[in-house]
């Protein structure tokens, strides 16, 4: 399966909020049920604050702040609604200046990047992180076939699309950790990867 890089209607800024808002909800129950939500709080769990890129509108962090009463920092590329309970900073992850956290995460967001900009990413995180979390899915058969059969058909119309699309916009196990250890190359930096059962997620974890 070839890399796709057509672009996911969630990133389309002209969307209404309140459909952005339903997606991004829409989003945190997915990421709950896969267990995505639980793998990010058992690594960042002793963290003193978590800087999470491609936050959306902040539901994973206001589990972290309220389970783990750790200090959390959003950022993304659109502006956080004024009800928002965590505080997130617009700006591109991969050129603007990053807060200092102790660690940072990201969530499925990296299969938006190229590979190139996924490099710039990990390296501007390096300035102002110790730890980097990188949580995403695999571009496989298996995982697209388990989404469409067991997770499309209780999502809004724009998840069940974009779903897909994410898929064929990741990254393969293999590509994700040859982007990786180019980006930390000479540096020092230790990396691991896991890869959940079914494919269902890859992670990696960089340690400067």
């Amino acid at each position: 399966m070839n890399r796709d890089h057509t672009v996911e209607e969630l990133d389309d800024p002209a969307l209404p909020s309140e459909v952005v808002a339903q997606a991004y909800r829409d989003l945190a129950r997915t990421h709950r049920w896969l267990g995505n939500t639980r793998a990010i709080l058992r690594r960042v769990r002793g963290a003193r604050s978590v800087l999470d890129l491609g936050c959306g509108q902040g539901a994973l962090l206001r589990e972290i702040r309220a389970k783990l009463g750790i200090d959390v920092m959003g950022f993304d590329l659109r502006a956080a609604p004024s009800a928002t309970e965590v505080p997130i900073v617009a700006g591109d992850a991969v050129t603007d200046s990053l807060p200092r956290a102790d660690v940072a995460i990201a969530v499925c967001f990296v299969h938006h990047l190229s590979e190139e900009e996924l490099i710039r990413l990990i390296r501007n995180v390096s300035r102002s992180c110790r730890r980097f979390i990188i949580l995403d899915l695999v571009r496989h058969w298996l995982p697209l076939w388990l989404f469409r059969i067991f997770v499309a058909p209780f999502l809004s119309r724009i998840n069940r699309e974009d779903g897909v699309t994410s898929v064929r916009r990741a990254f393969t196990i293999r590509e994700l950790r040859r982007v990786v250890n180019a980006a930390v190359e000479g540096t020092g930096a230790r990396v691991s990867q896991t890869v959940a059962p079914l494919m269902i997620r890859q992670i990696i974890e960089i340690r400067w």
